[in-house]
């Protein structure tokens, strides 16, 4: 892992940093995908301290020296604001830890996270009727009652009838 201070410097979105703004936790795990191909595998994220121990316990694992080469990217013109430390061997921006996940791992993560969600769901509305406490038929009511949803997903059928009207050049002049 190669990737030397003038890489870095090249790099438009650490030139502009200072112009048009810079999110590290967004930015740096971008550049490192950039840097290092081999990391376009894995997912890369930023957990603040509290979060750690769940996050290891998910198959999140601390990125360290061994995977990004802190000091070149200390080099740089980027950390003046934005350097990355080492704590225990792990990487840190700030109060920020950095950790990888493989991205075939956090999918089928995700998925089950999401089945066990539409169990639960399904489980909790699952023979529930509703009748309003007021009415004053609600014995004869609860035999209609049922809870259920139904989804849908919506989509357009196209472009509106009438597109909104274009807006002017902008804010008025002084005078």
């Amino acid at each position: 892992m190669g990737i030397k201070k003038s890489w870095w410097n090249n790099q438009s979105e650490i030139i502009e940093a200072a112009v048009k703004g810079f999110n590290p936790l967004k930015d740096i795990p971008r550049l490192i995908r950039k840097a290092y191909p081999e990391f376009n595998g894995v997912e890369i994220g930023f957990f603040v301290e509290s979060d750690l121990a769940e996050m290891t316990s998910k198959g999140w694992i601390h990125m360290t020296k061994e995977h990004f080469d802190v000091e070149e990217f200390n080099k740089s013109d980027l950390p003046s604001r934005f350097g990355m430390t080492e704590k225990g061997g792990a990487l840190k921006w700030r109060d920020n830890w950095l950790m990888i996940m493989g991205k075939d791992f956090r999918t089928a993560l995700v998925a089950a996270q999401h089945q066990k969600h539409e169990e639960q769901y399904a489980k909790s509305v699952e023979g529930k009727k509703y009748v309003a406490p007021g009415d004053p038929r609600a014995a004869e009511m609860s035999q209609y009652a049922e809870a259920s949803l139904e989804s849908a997903k919506v989509q357009g059928t196209g472009t509106p009838e009438r597109a909104p009207a274009k807006r002017g050049p902008g804010r008025p002049k002084k005078n």
